[in-house]
C-alpha cells in the first residue's frame, strides 16, 4: 500500500527496476541528508580521481555534439583542482564558477536552515525572481562569451 504515495513516471514503471529506481530518485530528492551524502561522496571521489585521467567521468554532451563549451564545462576538473588546493588551475577551467558556486552554496545553505525568518528572507533573496533571472542571463552571456573568446 505504501507505493501509492508516490507517482512513478519512468518509462518502465511496470517493472521492479522502474519501481526501485523511481523510489530511490524520489527519496534522494525529498531527503536532504541523502542528497548531501551523495554530493559529499561525489566530491570525495572527485578529490581522489582526476576527470582527465579516468574514463568513468562523464563528458559534456553539449561539447561532444556541438563542439561548443557549455557554461558548466570544466566543473569536474574545477572541483578536482580546487579540492586538491590548486586554486589558479581551478579558476582556469571555468571562470563562471566564481559566481555560480557561491550562489549555489547560498541556495543549498538556505535549504538546510531550520524554518525561521532568516530562512524566509534568504529564500526570498536567493530564489527570488530577480536573482534567478540574473543567474539565467549571466549563464547565457557566459555561454556566448566563452565560445567567442575560446575560454
Amino acid at each position: 500500500m505504501e507505493h501509492y504515495r508516490y507517482h512513478y513516471w519512468s518509462r518502465d514503471s511496470g517493472s521492479i527496476h522502474g519501481f526501485l529506481f523511481s523510489r530511490i530518485r524520489v527519496q534522494l530528492l525529498t531527503n536532504k541528508y541523502a542528497f548531501l551524502a551523495v554530493a559529499l561522496t561525489v566530491g570525495l571521489i572527485l578529490y581522489r580521481f582526476s576527470p582527465t585521467d579516468y574514463w568513468f567521468w562523464p563528458k559534456c554532451p553539449v561539447k561532444l555534439i556541438t563542439g561548443l563549451s557549455c557554461p558548466a564545462c570544466g566543473i569536474q576538473r574545477f572541483i578536482h583542482a580546487l579540492t586538491n588546493g590548486n586554486v589558479k588551475e581551478a579558476l582556469a577551467y571555468n571562470y563562471y564558477l566564481i559566481y555560480a558556486i557561491p550562489y549555489t552554496l547560498c541556495v543549498v545553505t538556505t535549504y538546510y536552515l531550520p524554518q525561521s525568518r532568516l530562512k524566509d528572507r534568504m529564500t526570498e533573496v536567493f530564489e527570488g525572481k530577480t536573482a534567478v533571472w540574473l543567474y539565467i542571463i549571466t549563464f547565457c552571456i557566459w555561454f556566448v562569451v566563452r565560445n567567442i573568446l575560446d575560454i
